[in-house]
């Protein structure tokens, strides 16, 4: 089942999952300290719930046990210049990958962003997130850019 985020044991959910994410991030320019502030304020941004923040869903078993969430909202496709969705977050507890949950997750975020009327869905993935970014290849995303950092 998924249904929409709300209330203080989902927000607690969602942070629980900042730490997976964390894990799988290699920021050659950025200390894991900046890399942790990054992800808590980014998570952060998945309870704004003003009209034009997106939406935060949350899939539950039959007991209703929360096994992860997907973060969508309003973004820009750059090269034609139009809005599009944009998938801001995803993340799903260790024991649920690769049973179906992410995909469940992203097929309800592209059903969101299609009854928003957007035409596209974007998402941006850590270059070093081998596992997340296989996932979004096996679900029809294609990479257009990739953004270099360096220290000076």
């Amino acid at each position: 089942m998924i249904r929409s985020a709300s209330g203080a044991e989902d927000r607690e959910f969602i942070r629980t999952l900042d730490d997976r994410l964390i894990d799988v991030i290699v920021a050659p320019a950025h200390s894991r300290a900046e890399v942790a502030a990054f992800q808590a304020r980014f998570t952060a941004t998945a309870f704004d719930e003003s009209e034009d923040a997106g939406a935060t869903f949350v899939a539950c078993d039959a007991d209703g046990r929360r096994l992860g969430y997907v973060n969508v909202r309003p973004g820009m496709d750059d090269i034609p210049d139009e809005p599009c969705a944009y998938i801001a977050l995803l993340a799903v507890v260790e024991e649920q990958e690769r049973t179906g949950v992410a995909r469940a997750l992203v097929e309800h975020a592209e059903s969101w962003a299609a009854q928003k009327g957007y035409e596209r869905i974007a998402l941006d993935v850590f270059a070093s997130n081998a596992g997340a970014r296989a996932f979004y290849e096996s679900a029809g995303y294609g990479a257009e850019t990739l953004r270099m950092v360096r220290q000076i």
